[in-house]
């Protein structure tokens, strides 16, 4: 079994960019092509996949940081006030100078099943002498591999830092076959959604498709998959968890909040069946709130939805 060990660094996690400003509609039905429908506001909040991740880890208990860079608009203080009250470290979010804070669209029809439009403004740096000092005080890091060459670099250095790498990879990120085989060389956990799995790879989620990314690098390969659950591989074991039924509100930040949970059990040694569990339970609750953070449980909250799930079952 992987174990993250805990020893004297500060942080047991940093997450590195995947920040951005929510703008959330509720919609009848999502637009076809050339189609137009009505929307309500939600309103605009903080979200991102790493940023999520970072304020759902806080939540289950890891002590968190955040690297990444906003802009000096009041999109990028909200961002920053909005981890602080989270509890994650803020002392390494780096303000640009007349920068726009990136930015999604996102449409929520009644399933709660979302679509996201994505507006990156800029393209963050990361100078490596302060990348450098930071690692060597945290025990992971957590990241999108969206730029592969930036991504490369970033991965070596924690490494060398001792510090392990974990990917969150959806559709978006781009990198195909031979690329993606390149990124998870750098990479001890790898986490999928089931697009991004697909995209990535070119086959359908399976625990034999996953357990042939284990060659590439990582110890343990994760895919979630929506309503249907989760798998988790390693080279000594597979698992498939069924997912929890649970009336969704709005889909964002579930599997994000799902991958804050599946470190958080890691770190607390649990087989990997039970990290599994554990992180199934977490994304189910996730989605009951509106919002990328309208429901990010804590640990006690997680153990007991899932032990009423199974008494009800």
């Amino acid at each position: 079994m992987e174990v993250i060990m805990i020893d004297a660094r500060k942080f047991d996690v940093l997450t590195i960019g995947g920040i951005d400003m929510d703008l959330v509609l509720t919609v009848p039905e999502l637009p076809g092509p050339d189609g137009k429908v009505m929307g309500d506001l939600v309103g605009t909040m903080p979200g991102g996949p790493a940023a999520n991740f970072a304020c759902a880890a806080s939540r289950l208990g890891l002590r968190v940081a955040a690297l990444a860079e906003v802009g000096d608009d009041p999109a990028g203080q909200v961002i920053i006030d909005d981890f602080a009250n989270y509890g994650v470290d803020t002392s390494l979010i780096q303000i640009r100078t007349g920068g726009k804070t990136c930015f999604t669209i996102i449409l929520i029809p009644p399933s709660g099943e979302k679509a996201i439009v994505i507006v990156p403004t800029f393209r963050p740096e990361y100078p490596l002498d302060r990348l450098r000092a930071t690692f060597r005080q945290t025990h992971l890091i957590y990241l999108m591999p969206q730029n592969a060459e930036q991504f490369l670099g970033i991965a070596r250095l924690a490494h060398e830092c001792g510090a392990e790498v974990m990917i969150d990879v959806e559709p978006t990120v781009g990198a195909k076959h031979e690329m993606m085989r390149q990124i998870l060389a750098e990479v001890d956990i790898a986490s999928f959604n089931q697009y991004g799995f697909s995209a990535a790879t070119g086959a359908a989620p399976s625990p034999e498709a996953a357990e042939r990314l284990l060659d590439a690098g990582p110890h343990t390969v994760v895919v979630t998959l929506g309503a249907g659950g989760a798998l988790a591989v390693t080279r000594d074991q597979a698992i498939m968890q069924s997912g929890i039924t649970v009336q969704a509100v709005d889909t964002t930040g579930a599997g994000d909040t799902f991958n804050a949970a599946f470190v958080s059990a890691t770190v607390a040694g649990l087989p990997l069946a039970e990290r599994l569990r554990f992180a199934n339970g977490a994304g189910a609750l996730s989605v009951t709130g509106m919002g990328p953070r309208g429901c990010l449980p804590t640990a006690n909250e997680v153990r007991s939805f899932i032990e009423h799930y199974s008494l009800a079952k």
